[in-house]
């Protein structure tokens, strides 16, 4: 569906939390170990593929070719 052209696509309405919905969300992240679980996630994500170098070109290997 191509909805720059269809104009009368509308967003779905906003509905209101529950007073169980805030209640489970502020059991699932009033922790005592949040600070553990950041470190954790940390520690986690430095183990993943290294940030790239955004100074270098990615398309260098393609100068001798142009």
């Amino acid at each position: 569906m191509n909805y720059s052209n269809n104009l009368q696509v509308y967003a779905p309405l906003l509905t209101f939390l529950r007073e169980r919905d805030w209640t489970a969300l502020i059991e699932l992240f009033d922790r005592d170990d949040a600070d553990e679980i950041e470190a954790d996630i940390s520690c986690s994500l430095l183990w993943l593929i290294p940030e790239p170098c955004w100074e270098d070109d990615p398309f260098d290997f393609l100068r001798e070719y142009l």
